[in-house]
């Protein structure tokens, strides 16, 4: 199994980057390629079972989006034949139509591939908040802390249905986007070693051999947070 993790020097925030560890831990065989921002990316020529990309600045977003630009009809053919991506954070928002920045008064073409949905940041606007849902009837949790709202109809290409939480925006159950093998999620922080069920799942859609990582301590400490998400007292 082989791994693209995109940009891993800059995109790298929130512990995002322990999803590729973890990953490479719990496949049979797995290998990581760490792709440089000043580098072609290995999807350019090869096929990779999964790219990785995880949470950056906003002034970083802006310089993912335009090196990832001269291969979006590349990126555009691998999403159509299946190949699987995880894009967390706010890795998301470089894949739709335009991103607004509001307090650096910026508004950005992103990469449109995701043409119906637009994304507005306002670093006066912090979203915090807890995630507890469903994707293929694999529970996953997760935790959110985002300027950005993403405005468009995710109902028919979500990520996760929420059972507690909001989705892409406040009172919206459907989190993230997924289209194929796409994911993308506004879920940060190492949510491949929170949701060890989420990741073995992740492993056989791409075509290899789970085996969590310490999965008896990972499965626990999931079942705890659960329990915990699932509990009326504790807010979201």
């Amino acid at each position: 199994m082989l791994i693209e993790n995109l940009f891993p020097e800059v995109c790298n925030l929130f512990g995002d980057p322990q999803n590729a560890v973890y990953l490479r831990m719990s496949a049979e065989g797995a290998e990581e390629i760490r792709t440089p921002l000043d580098g072609i990316p290995y999807f350019v020529s090869g096929r990779p079972d999964i790219i990785l990309m995880g949470s950056m600045s906003e002034s970083t977003q802006r310089r993912v989006t335009e090196k990832l630009r001269p291969y979006r009809e590349r990126i555009t053919g691998l999403i159509e034949s299946g190949c699987v991506f995880l894009m967390t954070g706010n890795a998301l928002d470089v894949f739709c139509r335009r991103i607004t920045y509001v307090t650096e008064n910026i508004v950005t073409d992103g990469l449109g591939i995701f043409d119906g949905f637009e994304v507005t940041t306002d670093w006066f606007k912090r979203k915090n908040g807890k995630i507890i849902g469903k994707c293929d009837g694999v529970t996953v949790t997760g935790f959110r802390s985002q300027f950005a709202e993403i405005s468009g109809d995710n109902s028919q290409m979500y990520f996760v249905k929420a059972d507690r939480g909001d989705g892409i925006r406040a009172g919206i159950p459907y989190e993230g986007i997924r289209y194929r093998n796409f994911i993308g999620t506004q879920i940060l922080g190492p949510i491949l070693p929170l949701n060890p069920g989420f990741t073995s799942y992740l492993i056989k859609l791409c075509g290899g051999n789970p085996r969590p990582a310490f999965e008896k301590e990972a499965v626990e400490a999931f079942d705890r947070r659960v329990e915990e998400f699932l509990d009326p007292s504790v807010k979201f």
